[in-house]
């Protein structure tokens, strides 16, 4: 099967029977051998794991364990040796063929993206896609039902993010995961470590029941306490050699750690080997056994056998797909659950604005500050002069605010990767001139041709550095700022020095100054409202059908009259006549550009494989490598995205001064991008932000621009305010950040 398949997880309650453990090893490890240069880290290592039974790897630091299970998991490759899986020889090149084999893999860091929700990182690298779109209830199902399986009822959302978990919550989640694709084996590296008691034993029952499922399962750990309680067979290693392999009833603490801090254990052993079923030790020397009697009595001690197997866990009642929470009771925990998740698990328009009113207390303000930063600007520029918030001025705010959009949205790209690209904002001069270039009287290009052209050479030139920093390694600071230089020299070259080069086009000149009739604008509202109003109400009704919690019903309307309302304000701005001696109405076409590319992009980044991907990349680059993203291309798309997103901006900017010319200063509009952004709520560490957040940011960054002009300040105490304003977004995002990871 492959590994994007979605795998159905075993009915709720029901436990795979175990294999017959004197059957066929599902993994056998034969003479491998692994170095590092002048090191050896694996010499002639032979393993054998049975089907339904917990494998215990020990050893001191730096005897190998690591190294062992990472070449079949696929992150090395054995220099000799043989790997036999079910039977058969296989060659395992990366975690990929490992995954597609059923071996699976859960790390010390457990490789989870802290920015993703619990749904999302369970398929990371594996989401399930219906008409190239995300298939979120089918996901969110499948990751319920798989928990519940586990018996995981601790976490108080299946949607809150994996941030706000506690250390054993993100290992159940982290073998949630590795379990739910048709999983044979399973590996855990150091599962236990730095875990509390209550947190340890629920690690250590998950143990447990993986094995009851009919798993196998690889356990590395040094703490023998855990080792011993879970484990049915050990193998230890020694500097890199395996120096005793056997069922767990036949070793006890002190030869375990004999052979781990020397290779060989002293303690006497009645019998051989043959009748114990073999423990061999290294040196001659063999592990105590203990007597038949106390097998039994430790093993009924430890759990009651059925014929030979070890009974299965109770029965847990099905965890519904409301993420789990219909399991706490607690007044702290129900709170809780609502200040992590509020539109999945609030009932009421009440309990959201609580929850709401909860997420704030905890610093998680969202827009908010945005939102009262943009109110407060308004009033102040208002108070100074009383015609910013005239129709005329916000008409003319929007259409100047629209190039400042755009290049935050472009900007939103690099940031979500925690990189930044400071070439945008020639780039966006060099989609300008090279539309004005093709439609000019002596080339004749068709207006759309010339634009598609423009928008292709911007997205390529940001595909060249995304390979350069991704192929190469190299820093995209210094590599876009190459780029700046660069685009700006060549802007030059074809502008010439203090030359112009006109937009002589009618249609790419309206795309910032003409506008839509009256009745045009009306209607065009009214589609989008009504279809947005369709869609929202058709996926919460989907949801409730398919035993999914959906925003309470008065939420969803609230939601549907604030969007309208926004969007008849700003036609009925837009329809007031403008004109002095003629009269001028109508929203913009710049207005509809702008929200077709925020569609667009929020599209993309919330509901398509590739956003996801991007968000994990933000967050974790290491878990989503693990995790079969192509780390490379998605970086490199992200920067091609980046570029074409510029040359929009710079066709826009072009059509409202009616061409381009030497005076485009491309430096200054990449630092007013990336204000625009970052003030929205995009963080400058990755993984997190919205198309919507430039959008919010370049409002304000217009706003300012525009309220200083009528207010006559110079530019430099333009520059100075948005500079303040820059580092006042940085701040909040970075105490955020801070408050969220001590949280």
């Amino acid at each position: 099967m492959s590994t994007r398949e979605l795998a159905e997880p075993p009915p709720v309650g029901v436990q795979a029977e175990r294999p017959d453990v004197a059957g066929e090893p599902i993994l056998k490890l034969r003479g491998i051998y692994k170095n590092f240069g002048a090191v050896q880290a694996l010499s002639n290592v032979n393993l054998d794991v049975p089907a339904g039974k917990v494998t215990a790897l020990v050893g001191d630091n730096g005897a190998g364990k690591s190294v062992l299970i990472k070449c079949v998991a696929g992150i090395h490759t054995a220099e000799r040796g043989q790997i036999l899986w079910e039977g058969r020889p296989i060659s395992i090149r990366n975690p990929r063929d490992a995954a597609s084999l059923g071996i699976e893999t859960v790390y010390q860091d457990l490789a989870l993206c802290d920015n993703l929700d619990i749904v999302q990182n369970m398929f990371l690298g594996r989401e399930s896609t219906s008409h190239f779109l995300l298939n979120e209830d089918k996901m969110e199902k499948a990751a319920a039902e798989t928990l519940a399986g586990l018996a995981v009822t601790s976490v108080r959302s299946i949607r809150q993010p994996v941030a706000s978990l506690s250390g054993g919550q993100r290992q159940s989640v982290a073998v949630a995961k590795a379990v739910m694709w048709n999983s044979k084996l399973v590996i855990m590296d150091e599962p236990t470590a730095a875990l509390g008691v209550v947190q340890t034993r629920m690690v250590l029952d998950l143990i447990k029941r993986l094995a009851d499922r009919g798993l196998a399962v690889i356990v590395i750990s040094h703490n023998l306490n855990d080792v011993f309680e879970v484990a049915d067979r050990l193998a230890v290693l020694y500097l890199g050699g395996m120096v005793a392999e056997g069922p767990a009833s036949e070793f006890d603490r002190q030869s375990v750690v004999e052979l781990m801090t020397t290779g060989a254990s002293r303690r006497s052993v009645e019998g051989s080997a043959d009748e114990r079923g073999g423990a061999v030790l290294s040196g001659g020397a063999e592990a105590d056994p203990r007597s038949s009697g106390e097998q039994v009595q430790a093993m009924s001690e430890a759990e009651e056998p059925i014929g030979g197997v070890r009974a299965a866990a109770p029965d847990r009642q099905p965890v519904g797909s409301s993420g789990l929470a219909e399991h706490l009771t607690e007044p702290a925990a129900a709170e809780a659950a609502l200040a992590v998740a509020p539109e999945i698990v609030a009932n009421t328009l009440g309990e959201y604005f609580g929850a709401w009113w909860i997420r704030l207390r905890a610093g998680e303000t969202g827009v908010l500050p945005v939102i009262v930063g943009l109110a407060l600007i308004g009033i102040i520029f208002q108070t100074q002069n009383s015609s910013f918030l005239s129709a005329g001025n916000l008409v003319n705010l929007m259409v100047q605010s629209s190039t400042f959009v755009l290049l935050g949205m472009a900007e939103s790209f690099a940031l979500l990767l925690g990189e930044i690209d400071l070439s945008i904002g020639f780039g966006a001069g060099l989609g300008g001139v090279v539309a004005a270039e093709l439609v000019k009287a002596q080339t004749g290009w068709p207006w759309w041709a010339a634009v598609i052209v423009a928008l292709l050479c911007t997205a390529a030139f940001g595909a060249f550095q995304g390979t350069l920093i991704t192929r190469l390694g190299l820093p995209s600071f210094v590599v876009t700022l190459g780029g700046l230089l660069g685009l700006q020299g060549l802007m030059l070259l074809v502008l010439g020095n203090g030359g112009t080069l006109p937009i002589s086009d009618s249609v790419i000149d309206d795309f910032a100054n003409g506008k839509l009739t009256v009745a045009a604008g009306w209607i065009i509202l009214a589609v989008l409202a009504a279809g947005y109003a369709l869609l929202t109400g058709w996926r919460d009704r989907r949801r409730r059908r398919s035993g999914l919690v959906a925003p309470p019903a008065s939420l969803t309307a609230l939601k549907i009259a604030t969007v309208t309302a926004f969007g008849v304000v700003v036609v009925v701005i837009c329809s007031i006549n403008r004109g002095n001696l003629t009269p001028i109405r109508g929203v913009p076409w710049v207005a509809f550009i702008v929200l077709g590319v925020l569609g667009l992009w929020s599209l993309l980044l919330g509901r398509t494989r590739f956003g996801r991907d991007m968000y994990a990349v933000g967050g974790n680059p290491e878990a989503a490598r693990r995790a079969g993203v192509n780390l490379a291309l998605i970086r490199t798309l992200a920067f091609a995205l980046a570029g074409f997103t510029a040359g929009i901006g710079g066709v826009i900017y072009a059509s409202r001064l009616y061409g381009v010319s030497t005076t485009f200063d491309g430096g200054q509009l990449v630092l007013y991008a990336v204000a625009a952004a970052v003030i929205g709520g995009t963080s400058l560490f990755g993984g997190r932000g919205k198309p919507l957040h430039a959008v919010l940011g370049g409002i304000i960054i217009g706003a300012i621009y525009n309220g200083m002009g009528l207010l006559g300040l110079s530019a430099s105490i333009q520059y100075i305010v948005t500079a303040l304003v820059l580092v006042a977004a940085v701040t909040v995002d970075a105490l955020t950040r801070r408050g969220r990871v001590s949280r």
